[in-house]
């Protein structure tokens, strides 16, 4: 019998379907840690359709789903998820049927690494803390019934900055690390912080944990005017980057995750980052303030 006859030999590179996908998303951040009310994992697909081509991206919406058409990708990694509550209907003229028809249409399956990603270590929050490089980590928040296992991370994250520095300091710092300009801020700018809670995504409900650990800085998005009280009445700082620059850091580690995995098994699948994701929300800065 020829080697290459033997049936454990293999003849050229695995063939990776969309189940191995999910397999490496589930050893990297497992599905399991999600929030009930989240929905992660497989959402349009087929688990055992071939992948040639990956988009990993923040956000499956009209312009990452031409992104991986543009591309010729058959798969679509992103943090939120496209159906997120319970469909009454599938139609073309409605939100988000229009955009799971047009996936279905083009045979591009859709996977979700939503709150399993932000609490596994490794995943969005631990990366933002990094790129503060905040020392002695250790969770917001967690969950009873997954503490304690070794991928399990938690919500948020509570760090101490390598100095104390200013606000207004660290305001500088995170607009330039993130990339955004837009940031709102809650604190005076010429106070020291040290100790600092971050939480990516939409953080606020987890404030009176902030400042029950004595935080001077709470970092995060999608602050509502109310919390922003509460957190000046506690003599707590926020920095408030808004939802999309607090998760976009992720897109990039998780398509190098997944590259490494490809590399071991499927030298040939096609890993791609989205380029055309952007924060929908402009600032308008009118020059009439003030004016008579």
């Amino acid at each position: 019998m020829f080697l290459q006859e033997h049936p454990l030999f293999l003849w050229g590179p695995l063939v990776t379907c969309v189940e191995d996908i999910l397999e490496w998303l589930d050893q990297y951040a497992p599905f399991r840690y999600a929030e009930q009310w989240d929905r992660c994992g497989l959402q349009v697909g087929d688990p055992a359709a071939a992948v040639d081509r990956v988009l990993v991206a923040l956000d499956p919406n009209s312009g990452t789903i031409a992104e991986a058409e543009a591309r010729r990708c058959d798969c679509l990694v992103t943090h939120h998820p496209l159906i997120l509550h319970p469909l009454k209907a599938l139609r073309e003229d409605e939100f988000p049927g229009g955009l799971v028809l047009r996936v279905v249409r083009q045979g591009l399956h859709v996977i979700a690494a939503h709150t399993s990603l932000d609490a596994a270590k490794g995943g969005t929050n631990d990366i933002l803390a990094g790129l503060l490089s905040l020392g002695s980590l250790e969770p917001l928040h967690v969950s009873p019934q997954w503490q304690g296992e070794p991928l399990y991370g938690g919500m948020g994250r509570i760090g101490r900055l390598e100095q104390a520095m200013r606000l207004e300091q660290l305001v500088e710092k995170v607009t330039g690390l993130l990339g955004t300009r837009d940031v709102r801020v809650v604190g005076d700018p010429a106070g020291q912080v040290h100790k600092v809670a971050l939480c990516t995504g939409s953080g606020a409900g987890l404030m009176e944990s902030v400042i029950a650990a004595g935080c001077d800085v709470y970092l995060t998005g999608d602050v509502k005017y109310h919390e922003a009280q509460r957190a000046a009445e506690g003599g707590l700082s926020l920095i408030d980057v808004g939802h999309f620059a607090s998760e976009r850091i992720v897109v990039a580690p998780l398509a190098d995750y997944l590259r490494s995995k490809a590399e071991r098994r499927s030298p040939d699948l096609r890993v791609f980052t989205a380029k055309a994701e952007c924060d929908p929300f402009w600032v308008y800065r009118s020059l009439a303030v003030g004016k008579g």
